[in-house]
């Protein structure tokens, strides 16, 4: 199995100096984000559909075996609460096509209050969904935490996401050949993001067990961590890396930015 841990976003003004090296351009911070972390998850595309120049920047500048993972925009998810919505979804998804094999999964991120009483619009979207994609659904309303959800994403092969947030339970399922980690936090508890300001060794701990207890059920794991879980998202990912007995490779962020030509 191949596991991609990495963060949720880079463009964060905070990690100059704890990730970055001092006086690291804007433009610059995937190029050296890609020198230390395999993947990311791109929360950009949760607020629209990127241009396509756009998406062949990310390409160039991160390797060739690096993985990026992008969240549905929400006039799809949130907006049009997945009804009607086919053509937009669709012009998304072209546009991702243009990452080629770095794009490892799309998420679909439901809202809240988006309970069973919707069942009908997820199963129509989802019987749609075309084969050539990975998908990821994540649920944060209780009433989807059913054998009946998991049958229903094992039919079509997508994968039940996992989440560490504040008001769900630790559902550990899996229903496609992989799966899919998200590690939130709360947002109340975190102002700045240059640190570690929660001490979550005792959730990791108990997050790498049970990941490495399904691991062999799966061919790929993505699992991307926000800044609100801890307070520096690239702290956690090193931290899982270790618990996963993953190689890692820390950039070292003492010595000054070298600009680039991207």
């Amino acid at each position: 199995m191949k596991i991609y841990l990495g963060t949720q976003g880079w463009s964060y003004k905070d990690w100059v100096g704890s990730l970055y090296p001092p006086r690291t351009a804007s433009r610059d911070y995937l190029t050296y984000y890609a020198q230390e972390f395999e993947a990311v998850e791109l929360d950009t595309t949760f607020y629209g559909t990127p241009l396509p120049d756009r998406v062949q920047l990310w390409d160039r500048s991160t390797p060739s075996d690096f993985q990026f993972t992008a969240k549905t925009p929400r006039t799809v998810t949130h907006d049009r609460r997945l009804i009607d919505a086919q053509s937009d979804f669709e012009e998304f998804l072209s546009a991702m096509s243009g990452l080629g094999t770095k794009l490892g999964a799309i998420l679909i991120q439901l809202p809240p209050d988006f309970t069973t009483s919707e069942r009908p619009a997820l199963e129509q979207f989802v019987t749609k969904l075309p084969p050539d994609f990975r998908f990821a659904v994540e649920f944060r309303h209780r009433s989807w935490l059913s054998d009946e959800t998991y049958e229903f994403l094992r039919l079509h092969h997508v994968a039940w996401t996992m989440i560490d947030l504040v008001y769900m339970p630790r559902q550990i399922e899996c229903t496609a050949d992989f799966t899919y980690v998200r590690w939130l936090g709360d947002r109340r508890r975190i102002q700045r993001m240059h640190e570690t300001q929660i001490d979550r060794a005792q959730d990791l701990d108990a997050w790498a067990e049970q990941l490495d207890n399904v691991a062999h059920k799966l061919e790929r794991m993505y699992g991307f961590v926000n800044n609100h879980y801890s307070g520096h998202s690239p702290a956690d990912v090193r931290a899982l890396k270790q618990r996963l007995g993953l190689t890692t490779t820390k950039l070292d962020s003492s010595r000054p930015a070298q600009g680039t030509l991207l």
